[in-house]
């Protein structure tokens, strides 16, 4: 718990933007459905089955092959250690159209294999820590849609909130079991718009495994008791703000808040600034903690400067001295959250700075970069003493805009993270190359 955990952050998930508009932070994903699938393989089956029931006719079947290459070795004065893994699969999803206009079934099942898998190079979180592959049912669900506006959801399913989330930056997604009401209110367009929700989360199955586990033993504590989680976010033109909560009986206790504002200053020039606030502490039994309790929250700021397709950013985060924050069920969404380290120690405070372009003006479509490089450090006794870290993030990535090739994404990342603590200095170094492959097939 009061360990440094590596990152794994939100902004894995997501493409580099092009904009500070398609910056998604952890708020703006609450809740939000996943985007529609760009390709359609065989659009003639649709017309196929025009008269068909609707049941039948807005079925949808697609294919997400995935492979991920992840090389990790981690230099301390006295030991070299390595995680290697080389993981193929992917994933199929299936939805049935409403019956009476209402209801609706669905089931996405993931599987991955060891492609190059040295038995002693294991923890990759694109396996199961022994390497092994293994494919599960992640999702399987009935949803109820209610006046176009709000949505019920009960079974196996993928939900997108900071503090509870998909974690989609290896093979296999986290996912949920539970039931969760969802809605819209308002138009974006034309005033205020709320999206909200919330729901009871009872089990939740991790990315490198096949076994779904109580929300409250995935956090650390050895009963199973679940989630209550109840959100919403709130836009009114460039302005947002939003609020989660989650609370596990006798386990912890997550509030998440986070407002933004975003303001174009010309055709070509866009700025916003956006602050985040996440309080933890554990209740009850205080479980995670062998029955000692304890409180700590992390504050986050950032600015982004977009020009045309450029971007440069500055992010700020401070983390309570008492103890560390931890991310049990998601991402890290702070952030300076980065791809080897969270930045969220005891004490620690973190800078960031970053660049990201998209060369689509330059005759390079599709084709866009990143840089980011974050500074953290502390003195908090709960922390282990004095430390001071860094880490250079660099992202290359391909998403060609032309069939058949609409849905491929292939990435390039590299990461070095540099730690010293008590006179001994850690590096490691993380490099990745990554194939996603998303396909409709009608």
């Amino acid at each position: 718990m009061a360990g440094g955990a590596h990152g794994q952050n939100f902004r894995q998930e997501d493409p580099i933007p092009s904009s500070p508009r398609q910056d998604f932070t952890a708020i703006d994903s609450l809740f939000r459905p996943p985007p529609p699938t760009p390709l359609l393989l065989f659009p003639e089956m649709h017309d196929q089955l025009k008269d068909a029931p609707a049941f039948v006719r807005d079925a949808k079947f697609s294919i997400n092959p995935r492979s991920f290459y992840f090389d990790q070795v981690t230099n301390k004065p006295t030991k070299v250690s390595v995680s290697e893994a080389w993981a193929g699969g992917g994933s199929l999803a299936a939805e049935t159209g409403r019956l009476f206009d209402v209801l609706s079934f669905g089931t996405v099942v993931y599987g991955t294999f060891p492609i190059y898998a040295p038995l002693a190079y294991g923890n990759t979180g694109l396996l199961q820590p022994d390497q092994g592959g293994f494919a599960v049912a992640g999702q399987l669900y009935a949803r109820a849609e209610l006046f176009d506006h709000f949505a019920i959801t009960g079974g196996r399913y993928l939900y997108n909130t900071p503090y509870l989330g998909p974690q989609d930056n290896r093979m296999i997604p986290n996912t949920f079991y539970g039931y969760t009401l969802i809605g819209t209110f308002g138009d974006p367009d034309s005033g205020p718009s709320l999206r909200a929700g919330g729901g009871y989360i009872a089990t939740m199955k991790p990315r490198d495994s096949a076994t779904f586990l109580s929300m409250s033993r995935q956090a650390g504590a050895n009963v199973d008791n679940g989630v209550g989680v109840l959100g919403g976010r709130l836009t009114w033109g460039g302005a947002s703000i939003g609020l989660v909560e989650y609370f596990c009986q006798d386990t912890l206790n997550i509030a998440y808040g986070e407002a933004e504002y975003g303001l174009a200053l010309s055709d070509s020039i866009f700025a916003e600034v956006a602050v985040q606030y996440a309080d933890q502490r554990t209740v009850g039994a205080n479980l995670t903690n062998g029955g000692v309790p304890y409180q700590t929250n992390q504050l986050g700021a950032r600015f982004e400067l977009g020009y045309r397709t450029g971007i440069l950013t500055f992010g700020f985060s401070t983390v309570n001295p008492n103890f560390a924050m931890v991310n049990p069920w998601s991402a890290n969404p702070v952030y300076t959250d980065s791809q080897i380290q969270s930045f969220q120690r005891a004490g620690e405070n973190a800078v960031e700075v970053g660049l990201s372009y998209v060369f689509t003006p330059l005759g390079l479509p599709g084709i866009a970069a990143s840089v980011y490089y974050v500074n953290g450090w502390t003195t908090s006794a709960a922390a282990g003493g004095p430390l001071n870290e860094y880490e250079w993030d660099f992202n290359l990535e391909w998403r060609p805009n032309f069939k058949p090739l609409q849905g491929l994404w292939l990435r390039a990342r590299y990461g070095q993270s540099v730690t010293a603590q008590n006179n001994i200095s850690t590096t490691i170094d993380d490099l990745r190359f990554i194939l996603n492959y998303t396909l409709k097939l009608y």
